[in-house]
């Protein structure tokens, strides 16, 4: 077994196509094309289904690809660390967030500690971004509450309460909050499936047998502000991310205490690695 054969696997299976897998190692296709052949003929098995389009994994391939990710982490991880070593601060730092600027004092804090570091920061819902700290493409992540996954080491960074949104014509934006049950039949606007405060809120309104009228689905919040300022529906968002918008108004719920944790997340494996453990070290010291 070679490690360039490896190699071609795993990025053959991350990128779910031989051509991709060549794209991002910079080699020919044939060349990944041949690697992963060998290592299949010299262990007598199939890693891809051919029979598709695209590069499918079969049992085996699966299997192998979770260790191959567990691999190619460490390597990462070395790499990480031998640059850090002669030159402490100097690196590179990938941070997925459901909401950037959440971290912003953190990021702040953390750059001004190792200014020459970079840090390239990613967005997306907690569905996303775990898919990315699972396939190694971020080193830290903020999540939303989440089901448990003994993958990951997760630490409360804070917790927001969700709140409904009305446009300034909206017959409720003369008042200072809502009842749950209000939203019963009302045209709503959420986020995609997969956004935890669509979750939470659908949670609470089922508890409370309350059914509201789901008229949109937008994949941003951005996009859900927008079209509640249009009049599309009413919004469901969290306090803390809403950004100060004339031409909306945040109706708390009297009855119903809607919340959302927030989580910095890494895979176990990682959380020694000198900048991940640096940045919870100064998210520590930032709340």
């Amino acid at each position: 077994m070679k490690f360039t054969q490896l190699r071609s696997f795993h990025a053959v299976a991350r990128a779910g196509s031989f051509t991709g897998a060549a794209r991002d190692l910079n080699v020919s296709q044939p060349t990944v094309t041949e690697q992963v052949r060998e290592l299949e003929a010299t262990y007598g098995i199939e890693l891809f289904n051919r029979a598709h389009r695209k590069a499918k994994l079969t049992a085996v391939g699966r299997s192998l690809f979770e260790i191959t990710q567990r691999l190619f982490g460490i390597v990462g991880e070395t790499e990480a660390f031998l640059r850090a070593a002669g030159d402490y601060g100097a690196g590179h730092l990938r941070v997925s967030s459901v909401v950037p600027f959440f971290i912003v004092e953190i990021l702040t804090a953390f750059r001004r500690r190792f200014p020459r570091v970079k840090v390239s920061v990613s967005t997306g819902n907690s569905a996303s971004t775990l898919k990315s700290l699972l396939a190694y493409e971020s080193d830290v992540g903020v999540l939303s509450d989440h089901d448990p996954d003994h993958r990951l080491y997760t630490q409360i960074h804070d917790s927001h309460a969700i709140v409904a949104i009305v446009n300034r014509d909206h017959p409720w934006a003369e008042r200072d909050g809502i009842r749950l049950g209000e939203m019963d039949g009302q045209p709503v606007v959420l986020r995609e499936e997969g956004s935890n405060t669509r979750r939470a809120f659908e949670a609470a309104a089922i508890g409370d047998g309350v059914s509201p009228d789901v008229v949109l689905e937008i994949g941003s919040g951005e996009a859900v502000r927008e079209a509640v300022a249009e009049g599309h529906g009413i919004g469901v968002y969290g306090a803390k991310a809403l950004p100060g918008d004339p031409r909306l108004k945040a109706l708390p719920f009297m009855d119903a205490d809607i919340r959302l944790n927030r989580y910095l997340a890494c895979l176990h494996e990682r959380r020694q690695e000198l900048l991940v453990e640096a940045f919870f070290d100064v998210s520590e010291q930032a709340r």
